[in-house]
């Protein structure tokens, strides 16, 4: 009898720790959609703690910590996160966060590497392409970054994403009236989507038609005002007109939403130049 009640005991124990991880999950969860990044850390670690080695989603648990930390800005902290999560279970979802974070901290090589896992693992996945298609274009390797998204729009001819991600490379060879046509035509169809107008922006600043660009940036950050890109695409317009000062500030707000390429530390290095 008292075999039987010290196993009813140690379930008992078991099922209020997984009730606990919950608890815990849903108050990430709760501090993390109020930016309160620190409060979600503090419940993703306890988390955790509370998990034993055979929980079949503690990869999930700290692929979660390392988005937070990325928040935080503690981007070596986010990477030993990701690695602990793909050494327990090295999903296309986990890939996919280390790869973007490689990304972020300019190891380009290792973030394609990373990509190229988790698309042999899901190779029809859109957003997975899209990704890859960016690093390739940073790596310089144009005609593999346009493969990947004709492949995206050969069986998804209405993703609008994968077509933006087309004409920001025709935009890089100097087509920019073929692709202020084309970002009209989808706005118009999208007229909620805030990196429609970021790119669309970019165009106008290409074409050195700062009114507008300001218009659309302005529009975008207020769509979506944790849109990192947006305020590094608003630096640029402010350092063409000759405003280094706003165009700090703009950076600055990269910076804290978690944008901290080699980019945008050179264009802080330019805000703070000396006439």
């Amino acid at each position: 009898m008292k075999k039987l009640t010290f196993i009813i005991s140690l379930l008992t124990v078991l099922n209020l720790n997984a009730q606990t991880i919950d608890d815990y999950q849903q108050k990430l969860e709760e501090c993390f959609n109020a930016g309160d990044y620190k409060c979600a850390e503090e419940n993703a670690l306890a988390s955790i703690s509370l998990a034993d080695k055979n929980y079949n989603k503690l990869h999930l648990l700290y692929s979660n910590l390392g988005t937070i930390q990325r928040r935080l800005g503690k981007m070596d902290e986010a990477m030993t996160s990701y690695n602990k999560a793909c050494e327990l279970k090295c999903t296309p979802s986990v890939l996919a966060n280390r790869a973007s974070l490689k990304r972020q901290m300019d190891d380009l090589i290792g973030s394609l590497e990373d990509y190229n896992q988790a698309i042999a693992l899901k190779p029809t996945n859109e957003e997975l392409l899209i990704n890859r298609s960016f690093t390739k274009k940073l790596l310089g390797d144009t005609i593999g970054a346009e493969n990947d998204l004709v492949l995206i729009l050969q069986f998804d001819p209405d993703n609008y994403k994968a077509f933006t991600n087309l004409l920001n490379i025709k935009v890089s060879k100097g087509e920019y009236k073929y692709a202020l046509e084309k970002y009209d035509e989808m706005i118009a169809n999208h007229p909620n989507e805030a990196l429609l107008y970021n790119n669309r922006a970019d165009v106008h600043l290409k074409m050195k038609n700062y009114d507008n660009a300001f218009k659309d940036i302005n529009m975008s950050i207020k769509m979506a005002k944790e849109y990192d890109n947006a305020y590094v695409t608003r630096a640029e317009i402010f350092l063409a007109t000759d405003n280094k000062r706003k165009a700090l500030r703009d950076l600055q707000e990269a910076v804290k939403l978690g944008n901290k390429t080699q980019h945008v530390q050179e264009l802080i290095k330019e805000c703070n130049k000396k006439k």
